[in-house]
C-alpha cells in the first residue's frame, strides 16, 4: 500500500482579507471568503491540481480550536497544520489509536461554495486531528472529501503564476529525530531518506515532505525563512514549493506586481514575509 498523500495546507492568518490579497498578488486564483458552517471559522481556498491551500481565519471558532491555534498565531502568520488524505477516517482513527497516538473526534468542515456555472453547492469534507504535545505545530491531520468535485475544481486551478501543484513541503525542527516516529505512523510507511540533518517522505504523486534541522533549513533558504524562527515552538512547517508551467511567466507576473524575489534552483523564491509567513518557491515542472 502506498504511503499517504498530501491533501491540503492550512495557513493561519488574521485578518483574512489582506492575506487573500497577498496571495492574489502572488498570482494565485483566490476563491471568495467562505464560512465553515459547523465551526464558525472562515477561509479562502486556492485550488491546485491535487492539493489546495486554505487561508484560515479562526473567527468564531469554538474555544477548543482557539486554544489549539492561538499559540501558533501569536508567533506570526504561517503554516500551522498539514492534512494527509484519508480513505476512511474511522479506520484511520482506529489504526492511530492502536499505535498509541491520540486521534481526536471526526469533525465536519462543510462550507458553501460557488461552482463555475454559478450554482451554489456545499462541500462534504470531514477531518480529525492527531495533536502531539512536543512540536505541536508539526502535528498532522487527516481529511476525507465525500464530494471531491467540490474541492478539486479544474476551472479554479488557472493561476497567473502558472502554479500547478505543491511538490515539496518543508518543516524545520530543533530535533528531527523526535519527529520521525510520529511522521512514519501518520504517513503509514517508511521514510525515503533518514540522516543526521532530518528525513523525508515521497508520496504517490512524487510530492516530497521534508523535516530538517534549523541549520540545514537556514543553509537552503537563508533570509527567506520566517524571521521569527521557531518562536520556541520546537518545530514548524516553513516552506512550500510549487511546480509552475513557466518560470519565465511566473517571474514576469511577480515582477509586474512588485513582489520581491530571488533566483532559486532554476526557479524563484519569495521570502516568507511576502507570503503570510510561508517561504514560497516556484520551480520548473518536471
Amino acid at each position: 500500500m502506498p504511503i499517504r498523500t498530501l491533501d491540503h495546507f492550512l495557513i493561519l492568518v488574521d485578518p483574512l482579507e489582506p492575506a487573500a490579497a497577498t496571495y492574489a498578488r502572488l498570482g494565485f486564483h483566490v476563491r471568495p471568503i467562505a464560512q465553515h458552517l459547523d465551526l464558525g471559522s472562515a477561509n479562502c481556498v486556492i485550488h491546485l491540481r491535487d492539493t489546495y491551500l486554505e487561508l484560515l481565519f479562526l473567527g468564531d471558532a469554538p474555544p477548543v480550536f482557539q486554544h489549539q491555534y492561538r499559540p501558533r498565531l501569536a508567533a506570526g502568520q504561517g503554516l500551522a497544520h498539514v492534512s494527509l488524505n484519508s480513505r476512511s477516517l474511522e479506520a484511520d482513527r482506529e489504526r492511530l489509536a492502536a499505535a498509541g497516538l491520540q486521534p481526536g473526534p471526526i469533525v465536519s468542515a462543510r462550507r458553501a461554495i460557488m461552482r463555475p456555472d454559478g450554482r451554489v453547492d456545499e462541500t462534504a469534507s470531514s477531518f480529525f486531528y492527531i495533536w502531539r504535545d512536543e512540536h505541536r505545530y508539526m502535528s498532522l491531520f487527516q481529511s476525507f472529501h465525500a464530494k471531491p468535485d467540490t474541492i478539486f475544481i479544474d476551472a479554479y486551478t488557472e493561476h497567473a503564476n502558472t502554479a500547478a501543484d505543491v511538490v515539496r513541503l518543508v518543516y524545520m525542527s530543533d530535533d528531527p529525530a523526535r519527529d520521525l516516529g510520529y511522521f512514519t505512523a501518520l504517513f503509514e510507511g517508511p521514510p525515503a531518506t533518514v540522516g543526521p540533518d532530518g528525513f523525508s517522505f515521497v508520496g504517490p504523486r512524487g510530492e516530497i515532505t521534508e523535516v530538517m534541522t534549523v541549520m540545514r533549513a537556514t543553509a537552503r533558504y537563508g533570509a527567506n525563512l520566517p524571521g521569527a524562527g521557531l518562536c520556541q515552538l520546537g518545530g514548524l512547517p516553513v516552506a512550500l514549493h510549487y511546480s509552475v508551467g513557466s518560470v519565465a511567466q511566473c517571474t514576469a507576473y511577480l515582477q509586474s506586481q512588485g513582489v520581491p524575489l530571488e533566483p532559486f534552483d532554476g526557479g524563484v523564491v519569495v521570502a516568507a514575509d511576502g507570503a503570510c509567513g510561508v517561504t514560497t518557491v516556484f520551480e520548473p515542472m518536471m
